[in-house]
Formats: C-alpha cells, sequence, structure tokens
C-alpha cells in the first residue's frame, strides 16, 4: 500500500499529465493528422493509467486507457470523432475542476477554450 506522500506524488502527476492530454486534445481539434501530438497524447494517457493503478482511481485509470485504446495507431483523429468528443470532455472536466488550462487556452463555462488574447499577441 502506498503512503499518503506517494499517493500526493502521483495524484500531481496526473494532474500535470492531465493538463498535456488535454492541451493535446485541443492542438488535434485544430490538426488532426499531428502525428507528434498524437504520440504525446497517448504517452501521457499511459503514464496517467499506471500512476492511477497506484493510487486506485478507477474512474482515472478507466479514462486514460479509453484514450489509449482510442488514439494508438490512428493517423487521423476525425476517425475517432466520437470518443476524441468523449476524452476532451472527460479530461477538460478533470483539469477545469482543478481550476487550470493549457498555456493558450483561459477557463470559460468550466470549459478550457482557446484564448484569443494570448493568440492574437504571439501573431505580433
Amino acid at each position: 500500500m502506498l503512503s499518503e506522500i506517494h499517493k500526493k506524488a502521483f495524484r500531481s502527476e496526473c494532474d500535470v499529465l492531465s493538463l498535456a492530454v488535454l492541451g493535446s486534445l485541443l492542438k488535434l481539434a485544430e490538426n488532426p493528422t499531428d502525428q507528434k501530438e498524437l504520440s504525446k497524447l497517448v504517452q501521457s494517457a499511459d503514464t496517467i493509467m499506471g500512476n492511477a493503478r497506484f493510487i486506485q482511481d478507477k474512474k482515472l485509470e478507466q479514462n486514460a486507457t479509453d484514450i489509449v485504446e482510442s488514439f494508438v495507431g490512428v493517423n487521423d483523429v476525425r476517425e475517432k470523432i466520437e470518443k476524441f468528443g468523449i476524452a476532451f470532455e472527460q479530461f477538460g472536466i478533470f483539469v477545469s475542476n482543478q481550476g487550470a488550462c493549457p498555456k493558450g487556452y483561459m477557463l470559460v463555462d468550466r470549459k478550457c477554450v482557446p484564448n484569443n488574447m494570448y493568440v492574437n499577441q504571439n501573431l505580433k
């Protein structure tokens, strides 16, 4: 059985990786064939899956497993649009409950949406 310190460490890593998953999903919504982003998505979800087992969070483990199973070997996320939407919602809710969104996005109505001010500043 894990100590509380170890559980907190694994939970903290899951929080950070959930931000990475959400960020990858948002990027893939814009470029559904980005293989580098697909790889990052699967790797982050796979690590969450293992961590969730250690902290015995079955729901998080299942959500991460669904992502891995849905996106391994996919060349274009449009092929998985239904599960993509479910995954986006699951991790979006998880991340928004933490009150954070990936860089370039902001929290609006408990959802991470593109921050147009950030985008406009980077285009100048």
